[in-house]
């Protein structure tokens, strides 16, 4: 099958599933080492949409940006403390 070809079948499995291993790459399409790499390039280098994780899979990183993007901020406010009066109040 064309590189390109399985490129564009991988990006759908991305956009799909958000991750796929290695392995699972290898059986799918029949990819020997030299385009397993050359397609883990394209993916991570060229097109900058997939993420190595653990060198065991591509994890879509458009997620992962979108997630990041899209989070809501956490806004911290903190006061100032007064120490409480511990005096005793005088008697008469």
């Amino acid at each position: 099958m064309d590189l390109f070809a399985v490129v564009d079948q991988v990006i759908e499995l991305l956009q799909s599933r958000g991750r796929v291993s290695y392995r699972a790459l290898r059986v799918q399409f029949q990819l020997d080492d030299e385009a397993l790499e050359a397609l883990k390039g394209e993916l991570i280098e060229v097109h900058q949409i997939a993420i190595d994780q653990a060198g065991a899979m591509l994890v879509d990183g458009r997620r992962k940006r979108t997630a990041e993007a899209t989070a809501p901020t956490l806004a911290i406010y903190t006061t100032t403390s007064h120490p409480r009066d511990t005096t005793v109040p005088a008697t008469n």
